[in-house]
């Protein structure tokens, strides 16, 4: 007896675990087929690579700062890259540090000339590649203006690029008045060589940070650039890696980034009032304090934001929100896409946004072109980049230069270019073009051999 109950046993067909997952009992006692593929893969599904290179002496004390600013999850790495090798040792805790043209520099650094910076990665070129391969966001920080910051991310971002790696590029600007035009024209070169490698690009101004505060410190300054840089690499971070009610994925920020080649970023919060004219006043002035910038005024404006907001906090903000950025950038069709965490814990109160706003490069029409602004002395007239924007329209560069060449004088002036065309003898040339044209004749006066020969006439007449 007992061996015909074994027998009966080992007939019976036990369902293996993964049987019973993917099988189901209605209520009408049928087996339906329940679709299921997550099983050892949900550590990775999901969960998106990023590695932050710091390039160059700021790069790399940014990345010294975001060390200790936060708890960075698994998935983010941090890496340091320069040529100056006393600078990396400077660097606490940090691993991932990486001295560029090691061989032929030995660590001595680039001496601020982006041609060395940018050969210096000539050697590291196949290491470089085998630590992006896999990657999924590539954030670029350095400084722009000296040697490895402006000569060397340009060709890391050009390996990225060949592996199709997401990169954003976030670079700080020097100040006009404390690092000299000299430095400030090598910037303006290397960011748009920069712009040409990466998806997208930002820029955090000195002068604007020095703008908004007159009696900062230089060693101050330059810490609230490290912090800007550090909380925009960490919102987008939250926007890709949280899990919250209505998810912004990495679909969304991969789009966002694609669209268009400049982007700012800015934060706001409400902890009472949270009508309209309360979150319009929070929006506007967090976009004239925002460090970075962007020409809103050329339309298809996009916008990615994350919200986290309380349970006192109306469903109308949304809609209120969506429609004060249309009012602020006069674009009644921009994208704005956002993900919302409906947070319960009661030690949160009110509602807190970070988001990106993105605008394409195109100039605006001729017709809208201011002229150019020459002599207006820096004792003159106090120029602040923020209050260019008032109306949060138009971002404007300033560069101080030495004047006043016929008498041989000397004079500081202040030479402003709007973010436009201009018109001179029929010939168009962009707000960068023209800041080209004059550097180059500047420079021809100051060194006694000018040659008007192949300057606009327009231009070259107001050096006269």
């Amino acid at each position: 007896m007992a061996s015909i109950l074994k027998d009966i046993i080992n007939q019976v067909k036990v369902p293996e675990e993964h049987d019973l997952f993917d099988k189901k009992i209605d209520v009408n006692g049928k087996t339906n087929g329940l679709l299921s593929n997550l099983d050892d893969d949900t550590d990775t599904l999901g969960n998106f690579r990023v590695k932050v290179f710091g390039v160059g002496g700021a790069g790399c004390n940014v990345i010294d700062y975001m060390i200790s600013a936060r708890s960075w999850p698994e998935n983010v790495n941090l890496y340091a890259l320069n040529t100056d090798f006393k600078a990396l040792k400077r660097i606490q805790g940090l691993t991932n540090v990486y001295l560029l043209g090691k061989k032929t520099l030995r660590g001595a650094g680039s001496g601020g000339d982006p041609l060395i910076g940018k050969a210096s990665v000539d050697e590291a070129t196949n290491d470089i590649r085998s630590v992006l391969e896999n990657t999924d966001i590539l954030f670029l920080v350095a400084g722009l203006g000296k040697g490895t910051g402006s000569g060397a991310s340009p060709e890391i971002a050009k390996i990225a690029n060949q592996l199709g790696i997401l990169t954003i590029a976030i670079v700080n600007f020097p100040s006009v008045n404390a690092e000299g035009h000299n430095v400030y024209e090598n910037a303006l070169n290397s960011f748009d060589v920069l712009k040409d490698e990466v998806d997208s690009i930002t820029k955090i101004s000195n002068d604007r940070i020095i703008n908004n505060d007159k009696s900062i410190s230089f060693v101050n300054a330059f810490e609230k650039a490290n912090i800007e840089v550090s909380s925009v690499v960490s919102d987008i971070v939250d926007m890709v890696d949280s899990a919250s009610n209505m998810n912004l994925d990495f679909s969304d920020v991969r789009n966002f980034f694609k669209a268009h080649k400049t982007f700012m970023a800015g934060t706001f919060e409400l902890k009472t009032e949270y009508s309209h004219k309360a979150l319009d006043e929070a929006i506007k002035r967090s976009m004239k304090a925002s460090f970075t910038d962007v020409n809103i005024k050329t339309g298809n404006i996009k916008i990615l934001m994350n919200l986290r907001i309380s349970t006192k906090v109306p469903s109308s903000v949304t809609n209120d929100i969506r429609n004060i950025f249309k009012d602020v950038t006069k674009d009644n069709s921009l994208t704005l896409v956002h993900g919302i965490d409906y947070v319960t814990d009661e030690s949160f109160d009110g509602l807190k946004a970070s988001y990106l706003v993105s605008a394409s490069d195109e100039v605006l029409p001729i017709e809208e072109a201011p002229a150019i602004n020459f002599g207006e002395t820096v004792e003159d007239k106090n120029f602040n980049q923020t209050s260019a924007n008032e109306d949060f329209i138009n971002f404007t560069e300033y560069k101080t230069v030495d004047s006043d060449y016929k008498t041989g004088g000397v004079k500081r002036e202040t030479i402003k270019f709007e973010t436009e065309e201009i018109l001179t003898d029929g010939e168009r040339f962009n707000s960068r073009e023209v800041n080209k044209l004059m550097t180059k004749a500047i420079n021809s006066v100051m060194n006694n051999n000018y040659d008007s020969s192949d300057m606009p006439h327009k231009v070259t007449s107001k050096l006269h």
